[in-house]
């Protein structure tokens, strides 16, 4: 179970009650999350000299999620109902005392335990589908190590001083020198030339280094450009020494798959399916049709050989055998993509949940600023909107009166586009209509809570880095959407789907997280702006890295405080599971365990717990109906209840049960009985999987926590060369 250093330690939590007896709190079961507002249940045991009572509570709580510290704190904690079956006359007194004693703020549970328990209640439905862009991007093969350029369109020529004019809608360092008629590019700690921007490219034999040096180390300084150093975050090398990658450079939506050599496939048990075993990308080939098939940006394409023409495939139409790709199996990253699998539906939860922070009303905002002065305005589609073109800050024009802006998480309002800025303690609804098709869409993923006269309560979930629930009902990266971009003296991308290798990270402590695993040719939509989140590093885990921390500690609060780890959290303190074990919740109000043979037990009263065993239950009671059938007594009832249905009264009462079955009434007693009958497996899964993981974070042992079964997280399988050597196109496990 949990280690000592654990945020999960100290459950129960133990309440002294007003005549002596102890009240013991168990672990929350978390039922939904809307906003930032977090409701659930717990059991209680009450332990006095008459020995152990049992309940329910349900509460509501503000939930304040620390995404980077896996740690979901609880605060505003309110009790909303009590059950205790046999204890009716206690039980007002019982609620007097948890109320008074529960703390205004430092309950704590971990983040992965509020996955696991949104995942077994199918919450991910925060997020509907959108209907995203699937036109498979153009997509380039290469056997050897390679590396893809991106430009952002035509090329886009400003004067780099001399006889020099630098390429500036691209993050990478590429210049034309006019004296030579040569474009030369800096990759990998050399100058490689050509004669046309597109290539083909070499390493330059006489560059002149006089003038491209000195801009190469001013652009850098500045941070304008991008190194491509062929490095990852840890700074270990994509390609073997002294091996020069191949260069492709495009100048449209573009991905690049490759090969350590020649495709070698391996099979994937059970299935119909080979993987392509020496490549960093996700390429599969079906034997029986011999179609390849590939994930890029958790959408699926498909050729029938591998420099295409390809074409997408909708969710449905994937064969099922992808679904039946082991959860232990090395390419068991692609579940996640894989519509209706229990993979799939927990990256649409980590997609749903929000990282949390309290803003102070004092923040402001880097200052704004307009390529030629005077903001642009360009409508946003289907709305009355419009949106500031020229500048690299998502500014949004409500009207003459109203203008918002985003800037890491944090809403800002102002009564000119000019400023001055001040906290948003609210954000107009039309705002959270910008379509897909908008290339703000993004800044739709950005809410503000509530306000204090001091704070705002504010989140962001991943689609503010690009993620997107599409249409067949999996998360997918970027909306498929290729933007106008602007470029004047400066160049502000707008947001991309494909040409970085985006992936979705297999095996970390929350079981799924995004992530990107550039070389960083060309940074992200947000790179070097003041919209989103630029990172300064190859690799980002989008689900778990915290973008508040971007303002300081000073202005913003995004994590638990300093009591989190002490015994005592105002009048309750941490206790050890004695007496009766671990206990759960039932959504009908009774408590349940679970003993050491792995059977049910649910609490009657008095010190006894009897045994609701499915399969036993089921049996006892078929028996007894079998007895009962074969006897004159059951053949009789059994021909009256067929003569009262077959009668007017008979299918008036079926159709009123019918009806009642399929009313909000009938649906809920429905999942109670199958919830607490089917479903205590999953809960007790669902515990001990947040726990574990929660643990494993806590040891910094990341590397070893699947996801719903899933095993060891396998390293990549390839890391000679390729975009950086260690992306592929897809959700990159890594």
């Amino acid at each position: 179970m949990l280690s000592a250093g654990s945020q999960a330690i100290g459950w129960p939590r133990l309440v002294n009650g007003q005549q002596g007896e102890q009240i013991y709190v168990y672990q929350p079961q978390l039922d939904a999350l809307n906003g930032n507002v977090l409701t659930g249940r717990s059991a209680v045991r009450v332990s006095s000299k008459q020995g152990d009572t049992f309940g329910v509570i349900w509460f509501s709580a503000r939930a304040d999620i620390a995404k980077d510290q896996r740690v979901v704190t609880l605060s505003q904690y309110k009790i909303t109902k009590t059950n205790f079956p046999t204890a009716s006359k206690d039980e007002s007194r019982y609620l007097s005392t948890l109320s008074t004693a529960l703390p205004k703020q430092g309950w704590t549970v971990p983040y992965d335990a509020l996955q696991a328990d949104l995942q077994i209640n199918q919450a991910e439905a925060a997020q509907a589908g959108q209907p995203v862009k699937n036109d498979p991007p153009a997509i380039i093969y290469s056997n050897r190590p390679a590396m893809l350029v991106m430009i952002d369109g035509e090329p886009a020529l400003r004067s780099a001083g001399g006889k020099l004019m630098r390429v500036v809608n691209t993050s990478a360092l590429l210049v034309l020198d006019e004296a030579s008629g040569n474009y030369y590019m800096w990759a990998v700690e050399r100058w490689y030339q050509a004669k046309s921007v597109t290539g083909p490219w070499q390493v330059a034999s006489h560059p002149p280094t006089d003038e491209l040096n000195p801009l190469r180390e001013s652009l850098l300084k500045a941070n304008k450009i991008d190194p491509m150093s062929g490095k990852s975050a840890n700074g270990e090398s994509a390609f073997d020494p002294n091996v020069v990658p191949a260069i492709y450079v495009a100048t449209k939506p573009t991905e690049l798959l490759q090969s350590k050599g020649d495709p070698q496939y391996a099979p994937i048990p059970d299935t119909q399916l080979l993987y392509m075993s020496n490549s960093s990308n996700d390429v599969f080939v079906q034997v029986g049709s011999q179609q390849l098939y590939v994930l890029i940006s958790g959408r699926w394409f498909t050729a029938s050989k591998i420099d295409g023409p390809w074409q997408y495939v909708p969710g449905d139409k994937l064969p099922a055998d992808f679904a039946r790709i082991p959860a232990n199996h090395p390419m068991a990253g692609v579940l996640v993509s894989v519509p209706g699998t229990a993979q799939a539906s927990e990256a649409r939860i980590a997609n749903s949940v929000p990282q949390t922070a309290q803003v102070k009303r004092s923040v402001k905002p880097d200052p704004v600023s307009y390529d030629g002065g005077a903001p642009q305005w360009k409508p946003v589609d289907g709305t009355s909107l419009q949106y500031a073109y020229n500048t690299a800050t998502p500014i949004i024009r409500v009207d003459a009166q109203s203008y918002y802006l985003v800037q890491n998480g944090v809403w800002f309002v102002a009564t000119s586009a000019a400023g001055p800025w001040n906290v948003a303690a609210s954000v107009p609804a039309v705002i959270y209509t910008i379509p897909v098709s908008s290339p703000v869409h993004y800044v739709t993923y950005v809410r503000v809570y509530s306000a204090t006269p001091t704070v705002v309560y504010v989140g962001y979930t991943p689609g503010y880095y690009g993620t997107v629930v599409s249409s067949d009902g999996v998360v997918v990266y970027g909306t498929g959407y290729v933007y106008p971009t602007y470029v004047g003296t400066v160049w502000y991308p707008p947001p991309y789907t494909y040409g970085f290798g985006v992936g979705f990270a297999w095996g970390t402590a929350s079981g799924f997280a995004w992530g990107f695993a550039m070389g960083a040719w060309m940074s992200p939509w947000y790179w070097g702006g003041g919209g989103c989140c630029w990172h300064g590093g190859n690799d980002v885990n989008i689900n778990i890295t915290n973008n508040y921390n971007r303002w300081g500690h000073n202005s913003v609060i995004t994590g638990p405080n300093n009591t989190v780890r002490t015994g005592q959290i105002g009048q309750t303190r941490f206790a050890n599971k004695q007496g009766s074990g671990d206990l759960y919740a039932g959504r009908d109000g009774q408590v349940y365990k679970r003993n050491d043979s792995g059977q049910w037990q649910k609490y009657q009263g008095n010190g006894n717990w009897s045994n609701i065993d499915k399969q036993q239950a089921a049996d006892n009671v078929k028996s007894r109906a079998q007895n009962y059938a074969n006897s004159p007594q059951g053949q009789q009832r059994v021909q009256n209840a067929k003569d009262f249905a077959n009668s007017p009264q008979g299918q008036q009462a079926a159709q009123r049960a019918k009806d009642w079955k399929q009313s909000p009434q009938g649906q809920q007693a429905g999942q109670n009985f199958r919830e607490n009958h089917q479903s205590l497996d999953s809960q007790f899964q669902a515990r001990n999987v947040g726990d574990q993981r929660a643990d494993n974070f806590q040891r910094g042992n990341v590397g070893n926590s699947g996801s719903w079964g899933a095993g060891a997280r396998e390293q990549p399988r390839f890391s000679g060369g390729g975009f950086g050597g260690f992306h592929g196109g897809g959700f990159r496990r890594r």
